[in-house]
């Protein structure tokens, strides 16, 4: 019985990762040929891109063949919400929550001296702005890749077998190995304050998706919290202390920063223990 569980509940993704491990044999080649830097398992840039796409078409072709009310709902959460005519300022609203949340973070280690203001940080121009602005578009469309694939999809699949919460921690795993693709186990052995921020990262992604339904608002989140990150990388007016001068709870990447992920704890224990009734209730299709 326990081995039908787990073949009913791990098979389809099995064969949906043995179809995109043939995908990736097949294009990374063909991209390699084309430019000798394409990487398929980057963490970021062309190589993520194509990937994110691969992965959302091989999730459509596991539905078509699984179940065409997950697929129904995947297209709900993951494309048609577009056509709701006041989406945008819900993801709006969250988008400059966390936007503000990021930079309040930054000008608090600012302020307590772990950071210093950058006087030569570049220009504001019209270059400048449009350098921004298209790096905004670019965190818009992989805030959108990552969300479908994690909040409408995989965080949607793990609810047909377990409750909410079960599903948001399973969900949230697999959001931290996930970021490191050539290497996933680097994110726990070696590099473990980055995979507890992932780790975070997606329970706060997670629980922000179930408690509204609606994935264009952890859209809006994740989106608000890598964009103050890109606005930094165009124009870097805070530069953190060398990380010999840092105390060990403060990091300049602030997903490896132990006080963050202090915050986000306290944040997503408030989230769960308010919700728990929801959280716990196994729903049924």
């Amino acid at each position: 019985m326990f081995i039908k569980k787990i073949n009913e509940v791990l098979g389809p993704i099995f064969l949906s990762a043995f179809s995109v491990l043939i995908s990736f044999l097949i294009i990374q080649p063909i991209g390699l040929f084309l430019d000798p830097s394409f990487n398929l398992l980057a963490n970021k840039g062309v190589g993520k891109i194509a990937f994110s796409i691969i992965v959302i078409y091989q999730i459509i072709l596991m539905l078509i063949f699984y179940s065409k009310k997950l697929l129904q709902q995947f297209l709900n959460y993951s494309l048609y919400f577009f056509k709701e005519k006041c989406w945008y300022k819900r993801f709006l609203l969250f988008f400059l929550i966390f936007f503000i949340l990021h930079a309040a973070s930054q000008f608090l280690f600012l302020y307590l001296g772990f950071a210093i203001y950058n006087p030569n940080w570049g220009i504001l121009n019209l270059k400048l702005i449009w350098k921004i602005s298209s790096a905004f578009f670019i965190v818009f469309l992989l805030a959108w890749s990552e969300e479908t694939i994690f909040r409408g999809m995989v965080y949607n699949y793990f609810k047909q077998f377990f409750t909410p919460l079960l599903s948001i921690f399973i969900t949230s795993f697999i959001f931290m190995l996930a970021h490191d693709l050539s290497n996933p186990l680097n994110l726990i052995s070696k590099n473990w304050k980055l995979g507890l921020g992932l780790f975070l990262l997606g329970m706060l992604l997670n629980l922000i998706f179930v408690l509204t339904d609606k994935l264009y608002i952890s859209m809006g989140a994740h989106m608000g919290l890598v964009s103050f990150k890109v606005l930094l990388r165009r124009a870097p007016f805070i530069l953190f202390l060398p990380e010999n001068f840092l105390p060990f709870y403060v990091h300049s990447d602030l997903r490896q920063s132990l006080l963050v992920h202090a915050f986000f704890i306290v944040i997503i224990s408030f989230l769960i223990l308010k919700n728990y009734k929801k959280l716990s209730k196994i729903h049924t299709y």
